[in-house]
């Protein structure tokens, strides 16, 4: 039998009081202290039917269990003290049948429940005037079985509600571990590949070149450098500071402002200085992006450039051109020819993966694919936001006309 384990908020203290407030309201509607057999004290009865709703209280680890041994206890007590049936404690074990067990034991334990129905008339039958017998059958059986279908009904509602709400649960968490993933991707994936790059290319340099490979051992000191304050970043926003801990304890002195398109420029640059011809392009006037929508284009041409270090052809150019328009703003980057084998370990997997959920969360599009002579191409187009200022403006055509020249 397959049931869900959830955590419950209901205390043992209170599950007894709820299911007292239960017995006492089965006791007023199911039994007539004149009905009772001779010789039985007053306060029998109520005493002998806690049996009833005592296996109740492990109606939620043994539901099916505890439902026979309630439908048991009911059809004993209605043979020894009739014509008194206690159902409700069993339609609350229903109840629990319904939404902790799977369909084909929750039929069974309808099936448990039906069968008290059919004693309770069965019953009252024998202490109704002759004549009644239609009336007794109609009233007892329809509202025992429509309260027996309520329960079962009821039951498998909250089992649905309480899946889904695990669902629900399950989906968060996993987009919370993607988005985690990605942003250590992002934050460590692009600056360690650089750095083993660099720190190659020292290793080839070292005896013929002393001067290049000591400056390739220098950046890759400060991409080392640069990758932990973005770690130590990231960690500040996913660790919650503690009761004595600052809030910013996790984060460097000087908080550098999110990354945006503009700085894609210090990326080209970072590349450059692995030896790797890098041509920027920027067409049109820049316009405003969106928070959002500009950090995920930043960290799009970051990857993008980075699978071109690893994976393109060293000698031919890694082309980038950002094309503004006045709706949106296009990124593209190419990378020609195809260079050596590249150690597995450099891939984390989840690099384009990544850059499509990136688009997408931004409103944009995103479109990687290989290109005819060995290269690749990633292509992605972002929703530009309303004009702001003539600031804003004025530094966007400074960044072009910079490093449309260093190009």
């Amino acid at each position: 039998m397959r049931r869900l384990h959830l955590p419950t908020s209901v205390s043992p203290a209170l599950d007894v009081v709820v299911l007292t407030l239960l017995y006492v309201l089965d006791l007023l509607i199911s039994w007539d202290p004149a009905t009772s057999p001779p010789g039985v004290g007053t306060y029998a009865v109520p005493l002998l039917g806690m049996a009833v709703y005592l296996p109740l209280l492990w109606r939620r680890q043994h539901p099916l269990l505890m439902l026979l041994l309630t439908v048991s206890a009911s059809v004993v007590f209605a043979i020894l003290m009739p014509p008194t049936v206690l159902m409700l404690g069993a339609f609350l074990g229903l109840f629990s049948v319904a939404r902790h067990c799977r369909l084909r034991p929750s039929y069974t334990g309808f099936a448990l429940a039906m069968v008290l129905v059919v004693v309770n008339v069965v019953a009252q039958l024998d202490y109704m005037p002759a004549g009644e017998p239609g009336q007794i059958i109609l009233v007892g059986g329809l509202l025992g079985t429509m309260m027996a279908i309520a329960s079962f009904a009821a039951g498998r509602w909250a089992r649905s509600a309480a899946r889904q709400r695990l669902l629900t649960a399950q989906l968060a968490a996993a987009d919370e571990r993607s988005r985690i993933a990605r942003e250590l991707h992002d934050v460590v994936a692009h600056a360690v590949s650089l750095m083993v790059l660099q720190a190659a290319g020292a290793e080839k340099m070292l005896d013929s070149n002393p001067e290049r490979a000591r400056a390739a051992l220098g950046s890759v000191n400060q991409l080392g450098t640069q990758a932990i304050t973005e770690l130590r970043r990231m960690l500040g926003l996913l660790v919650p500071a503690g009761p004595s801990e600052p809030a910013d304890s996790l984060m460097p002195a000087e908080a550098a402002p999110p990354r945006r398109l503009v700085d894609v420029g210090g990326l080209v640059e970072e590349l450059r200085e692995t030896g790797r011809e890098v041509l920027l392009e920027v067409v049109g006037d820049p316009v405003p992006l969106e928070a959002g929508v500009d950090f995920s284009a930043y960290r799009i041409a970051q990857e993008a450039l980075t699978n071109a270090a690893k994976y393109a052809d060293a000698i031919r150019p890694v082309m980038v051109q950002i094309t503004w328009q006045q709706d949106e703003v296009r990124l593209s980057v190419r990378s020609q020819g195809a260079g050596p084998a590249t150690p597995q370990t450099l891939s984390t997997g989840h690099g384009l993966l990544g850059m499509q959920e990136r688009a997408r969360a931004a409103s944009g599009s995103l479109a990687a694919g290989p290109t005819p002579d060995g290269g690749f191409l990633v292509s992605a187009a972002f929703p530009t936001a309303a004009p702001t200022n003539t600031g804003t403006a004025d530094r966007h055509s400074r960044f072009r006309r910079l490093h449309l020249g260093r190009a």
